[in-house]
């Protein structure tokens, strides 16, 4: 799970992260990048965040969601996600495959993995 807050102070960059070899059990939104995160509307969601976020894996995750859509991966458009990769992704909700929600993002799908729907 990546979430980042709009209208972060500064420019920085987050890169290599490596998820492999997960179970997950009805857990909510399992594989997860949110770049506009902002509860209890705490922030402005006016100026997106300036936190780059790059080369982020997701391998090899199983298991079940509570949620249909499993994969989520939210970036904005002031520094979209680049080189994102999903690779055997096999997660269902209530025994039925499941979808992905992705924005200012194309992930590499390498094998099993739901695929994006904008």
């Amino acid at each position: 799970m990546i979430k980042t807050w709009p209208g972060a102070p500064r420019t920085i960059t987050v890169s290599d992260l490596h998820y492999e070899n997960i179970i997950m059990v009805n857990v909510s939104n399992p594989i997860l990048i949110e770049q506009d995160y902002c509860p209890h509307n705490q922030c402005s969601k006016e100026t997106p965040s300036k936190i780059k976020i790059s080369k982020v894996t997701f391998k090899n995750i199983k298991g079940t969601s509570a949620t249909p859509d499993d994969v989520k991966l939210i970036c904005c458009s002031g520094v979209p996600c680049e080189e994102a990769k999903l690779s055997g992704i096999d997660l269902t909700f209530n025994e039925a495959p499941t979808t992905a929600k992705c924005a200012k993002v194309k992930p590499v799908i390498i094998g099993k993995a739901p695929s994006c729907v904008a």
